[in-house]
């Protein structure tokens, strides 16, 4: 079939308009002037050839006259080492500085040295590893794409609403691929039978005042796992759970020991990277829910979509995405079934190199500056490798663009307030129970104290002359 695509835009710079630009940047125009008018990022016409042309000076490469005289590179050097290189220009996603700095060696190194102890430790089957998680659905679905009229720019899709309302659904599977039946949490504070209706086979349904987990509701799904996977100190389990609040409560810890069930939490912010049901089994989740929404509010034309139509939509994309190929594949590409530390390449923790510190165990009593900190390690035969032929000087005296270029390096600051470091950890472990036992009594401490203060601000107020003296002129 002939290809009968025609471009519709001129976004991208061909070597026409690089050309022109650059000719008026020699005419006298500024480079930021230049760049605008022509639409191109002042990147490409600057920086990237002052770095080509840098890297060659420095290495004693032989380069044009045109290069010297312009003290960068040609233009057409950069179109054919895009070409030679597979480059090309791409549109980022989206990714949190808190994940992208968490995501890093160290952390996922502590990780699975703690996942190997507890493996070692209770030689759990494939069937009693777990990983539980939540996410979200909500009333008001993005719309997918329509077939429409070409050159037409306003296409609408019919929603429930502007905003819409959000329940919780807590599900868990295992290394086998199968699934425990979810759990619902709708944003209403007393609890009705109709919440039922419609949902999948074995779910459980609770309600709270914002639709979101609390300590209370995940103790009750704790109990819904336990009762379906028959767990006990004989036949132990594994959860692999994040950081949230929630999870880490003392009465938690204590259901999950007296049944046999063993907590490991994830590195905060890591989820996106680690976790199996967020690697490949929410996204599809959420995909065939948008479809099933979009279904629905075509079969229900003039009708907007409740909270109590998810229990329905979810249970017809439950059974498509909780599959034990996306489950498998989940358990499989975090490296936590089968087992493999390795499963994360060295540039997986590229965005984290911003933020590398040295080891405070390994620093001296010498004061350390930013020239001071060490390269980050590379491990393992691939890695090796690939640094032996990517740094090694071909000459000597050769200078690596890195080095002309550097990394950028966040600068050590004091921290404004003390507060407690949260890392993976083993929550059932006696260590760890003792520290949440610490710390709930502390926070009981705190919460009487605070109680006490407002009692005592209250009687002040009611023994103040002008109280009782508003109280006696009151009829």
């Amino acid at each position: 079939m002939p290809r009968v695509y025609k471009r519709k835009t001129s976004r991208g710079a061909t070597t026409d308009v690089l050309e022109r630009a650059t000719s008026e940047v020699g005419e006298g125009k500024s480079i930021r002037a230049a760049a605008k008018d022509a639409k191109i990022d002042r990147m490409t016409l600057k920086r990237c050839r002052e770095l080509a042309y840098e890297f060659a000076k420095r290495n004693n490469i032989p380069v044009p006259d045109s290069w010297s005289r312009e003290e960068r590179a040609g233009v057409d050097w950069l179109e054919l080492f895009k070409n030679r290189q597979h480059l090309s220009c791409r549109t980022p996603e989206a990714t949190s500085l808190a994940r992208a700095t968490a995501f890093n060696e160290h952390n996922v190194t502590l990780f699975f040295d703690k996942l190997a102890s507890v493996i070692n430790r209770y030689k759990f089957p494939p069937n009693m590893i777990y990983n539980m998680d939540e996410t979200g659905v909500t009333t008001v679905q993005e719309p997918k794409q329509i077939v429409t009229q070409m050159g037409k720019k306003v296409v609408g899709s019919v929603t429930s609403g502007e905003r819409g309302e959000l329940v919780t659904v807590m599900c868990a599977v295992n290394a086998t691929g199968n699934t425990i039946p979810p759990m619902f949490i709708f944003p209403r504070v007393k609890y009705h039978e109709h919440f039922f209706r419609g949902a999948p086979t074995g779910s459980i349904v609770t309600a709270t005042k914002s639709g979101w987990i609390n300590e209370e509701v995940f103790r009750v799904y704790l109990e819904h796992v336990i009762q379906l996977t028959n767990c006990s100190k004989d036949h132990p389990l594994l959860l692999i759970l994040d950081n949230h609040l929630a999870h880490v409560s003392l009465k938690s810890v204590e259901i999950a020991r007296e049944n046999g069930i063993v907590m490991l939490t994830l590195p905060p912010h890591t989820s996106h990277k680690m976790q199996p049901l967020n690697a490949s089994v929410y996204g599809p989740l959420k995909t065939y829910y948008k479809k099933a929404m979009d279904s629905w509010m075509r079969t229900h034309p003039g009708q907007t979509a409740s909270i109590y139509a998810i229990q329905e939509i979810v249970h017809e994309t439950f059974l498509s995405a909780m599959t034990p190929r996306n489950i498998l594949s989940g358990f499989r590409s975090t490296g936590i079934f089968l087992f493999n530390r390795d499963i994360f390449p060295q540039e997986a923790y590229a965005p984290s190199m911003v933020t590398d510190r040295p080891n405070p165990d390994e620093q001296s009593d010498q004061p350390s500056t930013s020239a001071d900190l060490p390269a980050p390690s590379v491990t393992g035969p691939e890695s090796s490798s690939r640094s032996d032929s990517a740094v090694s000087p071909s000459h000597p005296g050769y200078v690596s663009p890195v080095e002309i270029m550097p990394f950028p390096k966040v600068m050590a600051t004091k921290p404004k307030r003390k507060h407690t470091k949260v890392k993976t950890q083993i929550l059932t472990d006696t260590h760890e129970k003792l520290l949440l036992e610490t710390s709930h009594r502390d926070k009981e401490k705190k919460m009487a104290g605070e109680l006490l203060k407002k009692q005592g601000a209250k009687k002040q107020k009611n023994n103040s002359p002008s109280w009782k003296a508003a109280q006696r002129v009151t009829p």
